[in-house]
């Protein structure tokens, strides 16, 4: 199976999220997309308790989207070269490919092992709406390669629906007591209300 894989904190996980693995799906025609809370956030940025974000993760899930739980299991400190290689070990007759915005660009270089990640597995880069008409070149600059090889993907349709919904916007409404709505889920709404989380 082809399979591709959008990380993050899910704190709270929002539509933007759908938009992203919807699309992937679709366009790169995966067999699923698996959605992967981090356990610890790599760069030190405090998170909301690992069992809400999950919970609030599993709400998302449909038959071709599926909710992993790796990262929380196997590797704590969520670094993406360790999670990679875990995965390819243990599922040897899948494809991975690990999804990263392009608002991340900036700080690839600051993960563990990076260069392995770019020469050793499948990235797909989504892109941010004001990066869109340059990012072949951000990628090969940020990436720091002379041409984008096959197991780079970088997609660049103009037909993406983009958004800049963030879940760290969301916890600012729900701290001010803002509407959320519609940029989570009914039911995440709800569960973000039923648990005062954010306040």
């Amino acid at each position: 199976m082809k399979i591709a894989i959008l990380g993050g904190s899910f704190d709270p996980p929002h539509l933007g999220h759908l938009f992203i693995a919807l699309q992937v799906r679709e366009l790169l025609q995966m067999d699923e997309v698996w959605l992967m809370p981090a356990y610890h956030h790599p760069f030190q940025r405090d998170l909301s308790d690992v069992a809400h974000r999950m919970a609030m993760t599993k709400l998302l899930q449909t038959e071709t989207m599926k909710i992993s739980d790796y990262e929380i299991k196997h590797n704590p400190t969520s670094y993406t070269i360790d999670t990679l290689n875990g995965l390819k070990e243990s599922h040897p007759n899948n494809e991975f490919f690990w999804i990263t915005g392009s608002d991340q660009l900036q700080h690839f270089q600051k993960y563990k092992q990076w260069q392995d990640i770019i020469s050793k597995h499948n990235l797909i880069i989504f892109p941010r709406e004001w990066m869109l008409p340059q990012l072949a070149e951000e990628v090969k600059n940020k990436l720091v390669l002379k041409t984008i090889p096959q197991n780079v993907i970088v997609l660049s349709e103009k037909n993406l629906i983009l958004t800049n919904i963030s879940s760290t916007k969301i916890r600012e409404r729900v701290k001010a007591n803002l509407s959320i709505q519609p940029f989570v889920s009914e039911q995440v709404a709800e569960y973000i209300k039923k648990e005062k989380l954010y306040i």
